[in-house]
């Protein structure tokens, strides 16, 4: 997607697929200008002839014909030409907004976490949706009123300049006026405009937030406190709201001085001087007096429209900048496919620095095709940044990572994605069905492989006991499903999946005993003929490992089998020794192991 520095290329690009369409209904636009200020000129006539044959009326019909017949057609005219204005807007305006929300949309999504994980989902969603709607308004705001509006005050100084020029004169005045004024206000209106639509969506996504963490509120029972803290967020808003409005009405009660001075008071009142010293005719007083009025009430409506326009403007300026936001991570240009053989994992002097932290320096790592490999070490030691930059959801700083000799920075992400599969420790299920969950992993999968892929991963039993079964709807993030089973149905997805890579991350750590016993005759299955890497806390899981690599702030500090590192009785010996009831402490304890400990330790597991 290509950055937009202006927010008129970034509307030109989805009204020029349809500028046919578009044009009609600019030309279209014209019949206001034409209902404004030609009605009047008939009337003129009209009432000229009839003033100038007072004193014999039936001759006057024969005068009257002709502008009578024209004022039936340009009412036809007028009405044909609104009516083809709102049904191609109806027509086009849907296909605009789908085409724009999709775009935005597309672009969004392909975002790496990191970028997600700095913002919320709620306040990108509403700036999506901020610009659909906001898009329409300045396209329907240009189109049904100020295009038309500029077009009949510019056809009234003509029409003006065949009575008296000093009354084109004075319009144009007016219409200078009016449009400095504008100029005055419309930097500020939408710069206002602009902070009020931040603090909204900051505000909205607060909020979201909150209700998708609604659980946590209830269990606490934090409901004023959620209330005491969205308050500074909603005090904000608040007060760059009522700035922005009270701004636009000083900008409306300026255009309306501007209004009443020149427009009713000063062409009525020369129009009215004219006609007394019978410089004019009482048609062309008619037709003064009824042009006036009607851009009295077109220019009300233009002052009605303008703060409209800019709050538009603002809050569509505010959303854009979410199409400029960079990417950290994309295909380059002649990216390949990634094509899998052995799956051997290279990691080749990988420099990696999240945020202000140097998690990998120089690292160096090779898995080979088919192992299975533990990974081992207390939180924030890297085991998650290492899974992350083999799936690319980071970009390197230096190095390289390469699958089967291919350079991961040079291939599709697509290629990647769907040739490594991920079980995460927290599963991700959409608010969706269980079938449409479990076939996110492959969705051209048969029923049979559906249900084959559930068996192994023992949730087929549990979805069967539902109402609906596999059409049953989980609630967002799953909410209607326990920990264990959301991380079944986690599991099934993956093994639908049937990736050659395999990543597990606290697959099991939602799992009872039992499950869990079930599962792992599953995923050992799973892991055949598949280079497979484990995170367990459960050090117990990964006794039968081809090897296990230690993770200690960034580095690798031992590797080898249960067994081995259990003999170096160094840093996994720690950890083993320090386990409670099978897992690890969340912080590094300063614990020796004897002699003695170790060779208990080795006793019990046969080493």
């Amino acid at each position: 997607m290509d950055n937009y520095k202006t927010l008129t290329s970034f509307i030109w690009r989805y009204i020029k697929p349809h500028k046919w369409g578009f044009l009609v209904i600019f030309i279209a636009s014209f019949v206001w200008a034409l209902e404004t200020t030609v009605w009047p000129y008939l009337f003129q006539i009209v009432v000229d002839v009839l003033t100038s044959h007072d004193s014999s009326r039936g001759i006057a019909w024969s005068n009257l014909k002709t502008p009578i017949l024209f004022g039936l057609a340009l009412w036809i005219g007028i009405d044909l030409g609104y009516r083809i204005q709102g049904f191609l807007l109806a027509r086009l305006l849907p296909k605009v907004e789908a085409h724009i929300r999709m775009s935005m949309f597309d672009h969004i999504q392909y975002h790496s976490p990191k970028y997600f994980n700095d913002r919320f989902a709620g306040g990108l969603a509403n700036k999506i949706s901020d610009m659909t709607t906001h898009v329409t308004s300045i396209l329907q705001l240009l189109l049904t009123t100020l295009i038309p509006g500029v077009s009949a005050l510019l056809l009234s100084i003509f029409f003006f300049a065949n009575i008296n020029f000093f009354f084109s004169f004075l319009l144009i005045i007016w219409l200078t006026l009016y449009l400095l004024t504008c100029l005055l206000f419309i930097k500020k209106c939408t710069n206002y405009e602009n902070i009020y639509s931040e603090s909204r969506s900051l505000l909205l996504g607060k909020i979201v937030d909150s209700l998708t963490n609604n659980f946590a509120v209830n269990l606490f029972h934090r409901f004023n406190y959620e209330r005491s803290f969205l308050a500074p967020f909603q005090k904000d808003e608040k007060t760059k709201n009522r700035k922005a409005k009270l701004y636009v009405e000083v900008m409306r009660l300026t255009l309306s001085m501007l209004t009443l001075i020149i427009g009713g008071i000063g062409i009525n009142g020369f129009m009215f001087y004219y006609w007394i010293h019978g410089l004019i005719t009482t048609g062309e007083v008619v037709q003064i007096f009824n042009t006036t009025l009607n851009l009295v009430l077109l220019l009300t409506i233009i002052n009605n429209s303008l703060p409209l326009l800019f709050q538009s403007v603002g809050i569509a300026k505010q959303a854009l900048t979410v199409m400029n936001d960079p990417k950290d991570v994309v295909d380059i240009p002649d990216a390949k496919p990634l094509a899998i053989i052995s799956g051997e994992i290279i990691f080749d002097k990988v420099n990696f620095q999240y945020e202000k932290n140097r998690i990998f320096q120089n690292k160096d790592v090779r898995i080979r095709g088919g192992e299975k490999v533990g990974l081992v070490g207390y939180s924030g030691a890297g085991k998650s940044t290492f899974i992350g930059l083999i799936l690319r959801f980071y970009a390197l700083e230096k190095g390289r990572i390469l699958i089967d000799n291919q350079d991961l920075s040079k291939i599709t992400l697509e290629s990647l994605r769907g040739q490594v599969a991920l079980i995460p420790q927290e599963p991700i299920l959409f608010h969706r069905t269980l079938r449409e969950n479990i076939l996110y992993g492959r969705p051209s999968a048969t029923e049979e492989e559906l249900i084959k892929a559930a068996d192994m991963a023992h949730c087929d039993k549990f979805i069967k006991k539902f109402p609906e079964g596999y059409n049953t709807l989980v609630g967002e993030r799953g909410s209607k499903l326990s920990g264990g089973e959301r991380q079944r149905i986690a599991i099934a997805r993956a093994i639908l999946a049937n990736a050659p890579i395999l990543i597990l991350d606290e697959a099991t750590s939602a799992l009872d005993s039992v499950t869990e016993r079930y599962i792992q005759d599953s995923l050992k299955k799973l892991m055949k003929n598949r280079t497979s890497i484990v995170v367990a806390h459960r050090l117990a899981t990964l006794s039968q490992m081809d090897r296990i690599l230690v993770f200690e702030k960034g580095k690798i500090v031992e590797e080898g089998t249960h067994s081995v590192l259990l003999a170096m009785n160094g840093h996994y010996a720690k950890l083993w020794e320090m386990q409670v009831g099978g897992l690890l402490p969340e912080i590094p304890l300063r614990v020796k192991t004897t002699p003695l400990v170790l060779e208990k330790i080795l006793d019990k597991n046969g080493a």
